[in-house]
């Protein structure tokens, strides 16, 4: 009879925070979301991506990660940043093309990479509404 091989000392999150990290180039604009985004991020920046131009929705942009964030519009997400703008900025500069990645989370991902983010269930009337970002939140 074989011995199991022993059970890994880190948690699924931490390697997957791990090996998005390394995935993260250094001197490229990556959009960042809640979460485990900010950790991949600072490990990042930390690690081997010094010059990583983190970019937030409320409008940080380059923020230099001495404290982690607690939400994208958190005081850490402007900390020595190198610019500070708001929402239609960042989504504008985006939408133009400057932002070479993006991370953030979703409830639900399909095959094909579309997230969700807004709600589960029917729109209408959902078993769960989520917190979304650009606009999920809309009730309308």
């Amino acid at each position: 009879m074989t011995n199991p091989a022993p059970a890994p000392d880190y948690k699924p999150n931490e390697l997957l925070i791990c090996t998005a990290a390394r995935l993260m180039t250094d001197n490229c604009t990556v959009f960042i979301g809640t979460g485990i985004p900010m950790l991949v991020a600072s490990l990042a920046q930390k690690m081997h991506a010094r010059n990583l131009v983190p970019i937030f929705e409320f409008g940080g942009t380059g923020a230099l990660f001495e404290e982690l964030p607690i939400a994208v519009g958190g005081e850490c997400t402007f900390h020595r940043a190198v610019s500070a703008s708001g929402i239609c900025d960042i989504m504008e500069t985006a939408h133009r093309g400057f932002v070479e990645y993006g991370f953030i989370g979703g409830a639900q991902i399909d095959p094909y990479g579309n997230l969700n983010s807004t709600v589960i269930g029917d729109h209408d009337h959902p078993k769960v509404r989520l917190p979304g970002s650009g606009g999920g939140n809309d009730v309308g």
